[in-house]
C-alpha cells in the first residue's frame, strides 16, 4: 500500500499473474493458503494477496478459517465474538461479512473458538457458504491452520480450486515439506504453487528450503502439540 514500487509489491504482483494464469479456462476463485508450521507467514501473504487483486478492481473475500488459533481479527482490530464459526454452529444469525475502511477487501474473522473446529470445517453448511460466496466475490481466500499437527487445511483443500503453500526460508525444512505435500497429494488437493516467504540474498542454510530472488517467490516447489515423501518438488 505504501510502496508500491518496492520490489516486495513487485513480487505479489508476480504470484498475482501466477494465480490469474494457472487455470486454463479461468482463474481459481476459491483458494486456500497454508504452511507446514506457525509463524511462516500464511496470514500476511493471504492479506498482501488481496490487497494486490484488489488493485485490479476484483472484489475478494478472506476468511479466518483458524478456529484454534485466529489472527485476522488481531490484524484490523475488530471483535471476533461473532464469526465463522458462530455462523457455521448455527449460534448467530448476526452479519459476519466485515469491509476494511479503505481497503474494499471483506473479511470474515474466525468467531469464538469452537470445541470442534474439523466438524464445522468439514460440514455441509461450510462448503454451503463457500459456494455462496464464489457467486458473489471474484476470489475467496481461506487463511487456514498449517498442515501439521490438524486436518483442518487437508479438509478445506479439498473443497477449494486450489493451494497456496507459504514456506519460510530458514523455518521449513525439507523434511517438513515432503511430509506435508504427501499429505496434499493423498487428498488430491491442486497445489497452485509456493510462496518463498522471508528469503534473505545470502541465505545458505543447510537443509532448509532456500530458492532464489526477492523475499517473495511463486514456483511449485509444535502449533497445536498442546492442545510421510512426495513424488517431486519443484522450485
Amino acid at each position: 500500500v505504501h510502496k508500491p514500487l518496492s520490489p516486495l509489491t513487485e513480487s505479489y504482483r508476480l504470484i498475482r499473474s501466477g494465480i490469474l494464469l494457472s487455470s486454463a479456462e479461468h482463474p481459481p476463485k476459491t483458494i486456500l493458503t497454508t504452511s507446514m508450521g506457525p509463524k511462516e507467514g500464511k496470514t500476511s501473504t493471504t492479506l498482501n494477496l488481496a490487497r494486490i487483486l484488489v488493485q485490479n478492481k476484483m472484489k475478494v473475500l478472506v476468511m479466518d478459517c483458524d478456529m484454534r488459533r485466529p489472527r485476522l481479527h488481531t490484524i484490523f482490530d475488530m471483535p471476533n465474538d461473532v464469526g465463522l464459526s458462530n455462523y457455521l454452529s448455527g449460534t448467530t444469525k448476526e452479519n459476519i461479512l466485515h469491509t476494511i475502511p479503505g481497503g474494499d477487501i471483506t473479511i470474515i474473522p474466525a468467531g469464538s473458538i469452537p470445541p470442534n473446529p474439523a466438524e464445522l470445517l468439514s460440514s455441509k453448511k461450510m462448503k454451503l457458504l463457500l459456494t455462496k460466496m464464489a457467486e458473489v466475490y471474484d476470489h475467496v481466500f481461506l487463511d487456514s491452520p498449517p498442515i501439521q499437527s490438524v486436518t483442518d487445511a487437508l479438509t478445506l483443500s479439498t473443497m477449494v480450486d486450489g493451494t497456496i503453500v507459504v514456506v519460510r526460508a530458514g523455518k521449513t525444512t525439507y523434511e517438513m515439506l515432503e511430509s506435508g505435500l504427501k499429505k496434499l497429494h493423498d487428498v488430491q488437493s491442486n497445489i497452485l504453487g509456493f510462496v518463498l516467504n522471508a528469503r534473505r540474498k545470502r541465505d545458505s542454510m543447510t537443509g532448509y528450503y532456500s530458492g532464489s530472488g526477492y523475499g517473495y517467490g511463486y514456483g511449485y516447489s509444535k502449533y497445536y502439540a498442546k492442545d510421510a515423501k512426495s513424488e517431486e518438488t519443484k522450485s
